[in-house]
């Protein structure tokens, strides 16, 4: 009696060991989203409260003389600037968390994955768009404390502006085209 072994597509083993560590990998982004979201926003916060005034005026671009120290509600109130960019990009990590959750779930061509992944842009592009509008408005309220008086206004537009924007772009573009493409398939699926 001669058997013959069942022997596994090799294509279709191969295709399911992609799969899983497709869902591995994101699961650990996922956690990576968390993870950066709660050090961006711990590290800013760190870096209003501990920056020297001299240090904070020189990275907003001001030519002024800082005063000695900061007062507490004036480092308040630039945090709260300055989170208002991160803020987004937060918004956008967790956007993008529920994304690769998704597809740590397996659900690649899932509605939830998609609009993960088409919130994560349009909150990075906001991100990208805030952040010379912030660093302008730092500039405005941190001048008005130097003992010299006056207020200065920076705006500064940088290539990590314009290079979050086209990343963003990129996303944006990608979640409309597997929007397409899973719209595609269920139609298809339809007919079958």
């Amino acid at each position: 009696m001669n058997r013959r072994r069942y022997s596994p597509d090799p294509a279709a083993a191969a295709r399911a060991d992609r799969m899983n560590r497709i869902r591995r990998v994101s699961a650990i982004m996922a956690h990576a989203c968390l993870a950066v979201a709660a050090l961006l926003t711990l590290g800013l916060a760190v870096y209003w409260w501990v920056t020297p005034a001299e240090g904070l005026f020189r990275q907003a671009g001001l030519q002024l003389a800082p005063p000695a120290e900061l007062a507490t509600t004036l480092r308040l109130g630039t945090f709260a600037i300055a989170m208002t960019p991160l803020a987004a990009l937060v918004y956008g990590l967790f956007a993008a968390r529920r994304c690769f959750a998704a597809f740590a779930a397996g659900h690649v061509f899932s509605r939830e994955a998609i609009g993960g992944l088409r919130a994560f842009a349009v909150a990075a592009a906001i991100s990208a768009l805030l952040q010379p509008l912030a660093g302008a408005a730092l500039g405005v309220v941190l001048s008005g404390a130097s003992p010299t008086g006056g207020h200065s206004l920076v705006i500064n537009v940088g290539s990590d502006t314009l290079l979050s924007l086209l990343f963003a772009a990129m996303v944006g573009l990608i979640a409309w085209i597997l929007a397409e493409a899973t719209e595609i398939a269920d139609e298809n699926q339809q007919f079958v």
